[in-house]
């Protein structure tokens, strides 16, 4: 089957390399089409060759890179890093915080042609895919080259792990090869195991996605958010973060419902996608809601309603510091669920629906902290929440509760992948 995939994908590269060439001919410099065809920014030739070549395919992995990269800088400083991302966002984010660190491109196509020409410009000593990155042709090719192979974060959730067993015949191969694999709790390692990961090769690390976030957390950027906006004290605040196509509805309808019991709520609405913003206000003004633009705001606009639609990238994780109570979306569709764990970080307590495939060991260790906020519908939303807006000792108890199922997944997580690829560094 790897040798099918093999001869499928070369021939796809040269039906598919004219149309390919067209577009990175129409960008300007050294852009994302380019990259993924394996031409690579002048400043990442020059400074050729690389200890390690980490891969994160979009902004929640480059996260992760982040904490890794922090560990690596004081566990052996001076490593010299490549990092690549496979979405534009995701390439944003990694020139965003480490672009002076590490040297960025877009992760190539897994043509065997591109990826053998990316190798043996970049000529790593190791590389480090994060959770599950899984580019047999890149893989196979870099093992021939001699480079060891990690895979950092590992992980596969309870609704990939059936159909990567029938596709046993090339995952087994791919995942059986690496060096060293980093799992994040023993359930994914046992699956990883039974996908042919070598018992020897497993590390048990934790998630180092969570252990930035106990880092990220900054009473005083909370602080700022709330002067800016002239919110008081003992204002009650309700965001749903991450909200997914097909939630906007019962997302507006949950707030309705609190603000009857309490008129001054102030809730914010932070969709995943900016495309899904102009839904949002559809939805709003049919039901007659008045609100407000993140981005008015931010220019100067007094605040003077009590729903705001958040329109642009970058401010959620803050204001789940605000909050009274969280929602964190793709959860009551099924979507896999996002990042349950960042309202903890704030001591908040997090609601979310039944759809969490994507995040397991974060659900089951909120349950076991005794802060499961599992909700079947709106209503049961708007009815759990409002109990937590009523009364503040629950919303401390249940904000603690999940802090603690952060700091039990969090801790070291990140300091034991680098300590890890260390090992490569004698």
């Amino acid at each position: 089957m790897l040798g099918f995939y093999k001869a499928l994908s070369s021939a796809a590269y040269f039906v598919g390399r004219p149309v390919m060439g067209v577009l990175a001919a129409f960008e300007e410099g050294e852009g994302l089409w380019a990259g993924r065809l394996g031409r690579l920014p002048r400043g990442v030739l020059e400074a050729t060759p690389f200890d390690i070549w980490l891969q994160a395919v979009s902004v929640g992995e480059v996260s992760v890179v982040e904490s890794i990269v922090e560990s690596l800088d004081r566990q052996r400083p001076g490593l010299k890093i490549a990092l690549s991302s496979t979405t534009p966002a995701g390439i944003a984010r990694a020139l965003s915080s480490l672009g002076g660190r590490c040297h960025v491109f877009p992760y190539p196509f897994d043509f065997p042609q591109v990826v053998s020409r990316v190798l043996g410009q970049i000529r790593p000593r190791v590389y480090a895919c994060i959770e599950t990155e899984l580019w047999p042709n890149l893989l196979l090719k870099a093992r021939n080259v001699g480079c060891k192979t990690v895979l950092l974060n590992g992980r596969i959730s309870g609704s990939t792990f059936p159909r990567y067993q029938k596709l046993a015949s090339v995952i087994r191969p791919v995942l059986s090869g690496f060096d060293k694999v980093c799992a994040i709790s023993g359930m994914h390692a046992r699956r990883l195991g039974a996908l042919g990961v070598m018992q020897e090769n497993l590390v048990i690390s934790g998630n180092a996605k969570y252990e930035g976030l106990l880092k990220r957390a900054d009473t005083e950027r909370a602080g700022f958010i709330k002067g800016k906006l002239g919110i008081k004290g003992e204002s009650r605040i309700f965001v749903a973060g991450s909200i997914r196509g097909g939630e906007e509805k019962d997302l507006i309808l949950a707030i309705e419902r609190l603000r009857g019991d309490f008129p001054d709520l102030l809730s914010f609405l932070v969709p995943r996608h900016l495309k899904k913003v102009s839904r949002i206000e559809r939805i709003l003004k049919q039901n007659a809601l008045p609100f407000q633009y993140w981005s008015t705001l931010e220019m100067g606009e007094r605040l003077d309603t009590r729903i705001v639609v958040v329109d642009v990238i970058g401010p959620l994780f803050d204001l789940y510091g605000i909050a009274n109570a969280a929602f964190v979306g793709g959860s009551l569709v099924p979507k896999g669920g996002q990042n349950l764990l960042e309202p903890a970080a704030w001591k908040c307590p997090v609601f979310y629906g039944e759809y969490t495939d994507n995040f397991e060991e974060a659900r089951h260790a909120l349950e076991q902290h005794g802060a499961d906020g599992r909700v079947r519908d709106w209503r049961e939303l708007a009815r759990i929440v409002a109990q937590v807006l009523a009364d503040p000792s629950l919303a401390g108890k249940l904000g603690a509760n999940a802090y603690s199922a952060l700091d039990e997944l969090a801790r070291d997580a990140a300091t034991i992948q680098a300590r890890v690829l260390c090992t490569f560094f004698p």
